[in-house]
C-alpha cells in the first residue's frame, strides 16, 4: 500500500516539474531562436564531445566489469553505455537497471556486484565534483565576490565528508531503508576499489575527463545560445547534476535539472533562463547522438530476451 501510494508521489512530482519546465520553456523560447546560426562545426564539436563522453562511460564500465572478472566486447561497451545514458535521461536509473539486467543475463554477473560498483563510482564522481567546485568558488572569492562564500562551505562539507567516507571513519550496519542499504553497498564496494589502487586512479581519471568533458559541452551549447558565461559557471553547474540524478523522489530528472540549475544561475546573478535553456540544450545534444548509437547496437536489447527464453 505505501509503496503504491510512493510510486503516485514520485509521479505527481515528476509530472509537476516537467510541467513547470515546459512553462518556462515557452516563456522563453525566444532565446532559442539562436539555434537557427548553429555552425557546422560547433554541432560537430558538440557531438564529438557527446561520443567522447559515451566512450568514457563505456570505459568505465569495462573496467568495473573487468574486475571481476567480466570481458566486455566493444559493441557491449560503446551500446551498453549508449543505452544507459538514453534510458536514465528519461527514467530514474531505467539504463543502469537494463544494463545490470543485461550483464547478469550475459555474463552472470550479480546484480549486487554491479549496484555496489555503480554506486562507488559515483561517490568517487561526487568527491571529483565537490573538489571542483570547491576550487573553482574559492577562486571566485579570492576574485571579491563574497557571495560565493556559501558554496565554498557547502563543497568544502561535501569533500570533507567525502574524506572521511574514504578512511573508513564510519561504521555503517545494515538498515532496514532501502535507499540506505543502496548507500552501504556502495561504500563497501568503494572500499574494496580503494583497496586496489590502480582501479581507484583509473576511475578516478575517467571521471575528471567526464567532468571536464561536460562543462566544455555546456560551455558550448551556451556559446550557440549566444549566452556569454564563463567556463567556471558551467563547471559549477556541471558539479550539481550528479547529485540531483541521485534524487529518490523522483521518476526521472527531466524537469528537475533543468529548474534546479536555472534557480543556480539566477543566484548567481546570470538569470533563470541562462541555466534552464543551456541544460535543456546540453540534454537534447546528449539524448540526439545517445539514441542514435542505441539504435545501431539494438541489437543488445533483443539479446538479452533471447537469453531468458534460452534459460526458461
Amino acid at each position: 500500500m505505501f509503496s503504491g501510494w510512493n510510486n503516485i508521489f514520485k509521479l505527481a512530482v515528476t509530472g509537476l516539474l516537467i510541467f513547470l519546465l515546459g512553462s518556462q520553456l515557452a516563456k522563453h523560447q525566444s532565446n532559442l531562436l539562436a539555434l537557427k546560426e548553429i555552425s557546422a562545426g560547433q554541432f560537430f564539436l558538440i557531438a564529438g564531445i557527446v561520443i567522447a563522453s559515451l566512450l568514457i562511460n563505456g570505459s568505465k564500465l569495462k573496467i568495473l566489469a573487468g574486475s571481476y572478472n567480466i570481458q566486455l566486447n566493444l559493441s557491449e561497451i560503446i551500446g551498453l553505455s549508449s543505452i544507459t545514458t538514453s534510458l536514465n535521461n528519461f527514467f530514474f536509473k531505467a539504463g543502469s537497471l537494463f544494463t545490470s539486467n543485461y550483464l547478469k543475463q550475459r555474463h552472470e554477473f550479480p546484480f549486487m556486484s554491479f549496484a555496489g560498483s555503480q554506486g562507488a563510482d559515483h561517490l568517487i564522481l561526487f568527491f571529483i565534483n565537490a573538489l571542483c567546485g570547491l576550487t573553482v568558488s574559492l577562486a571566485l572569492v579570492f576574485e571579491q565576490k563574497e557571495i560565493f562564500f556559501p558554496l565554498v562551505i557547502c563543497y568544502f562539507s561535501a569533500a570533507a565528508f567525502l574524506i572521511l567516507l574514504f578512511s573508513k571513519t564510519f561504521n555503517f550496519q545494515h538498515r532496514s531503508n532501502k535507499f540506505l542499504n543502496a548507500l552501504i553497498r556502495a561504500i563497501n564496494s568503494l572500499y574494496r576499489i580503494i583497496k586496489n589502487k590502480k582501479l581507484f586512479c583509473l576511475l578516478s581519471t575517467h571521471n575528471i575527463l567526464l567532468v571536464g568533458l561536460s562543462a566544455l559541452r555546456l560551455f558550448l551549447v551556451c556559446k550557440v545560445l549566444n549566452i556569454e558565461i564563463s567556463f567556471g559557471y558551467c563547471l559549477l553547474f556541471i558539479t550539481l547534476t550528479p547529485v540531483i540524478s541521485a534524487i529518490p523522489i523522483i521518476h526521472s530528472d527531466l524537469g528537475t535539472r533543468e529548474l534546479a540549475i536555472g534557480m543556480f544561475s539566477q543566484w548567481l546573478g546570470v538569470g533563470f533562463q541562462t541555466g534552464m535553456l543551456a541544460t535543456l540544450l546540453d540534454r537534447c545534444f546528449v539524448l540526439l547522438w545517445a539514441i542514435l548509437i542505441s539504435l545501431y547496437y539494438r541489437d543488445l536489447f533483443f539479446s538479452t530476451k533471447a537469453v531468458h527464453t534460452l534459460k526458461n
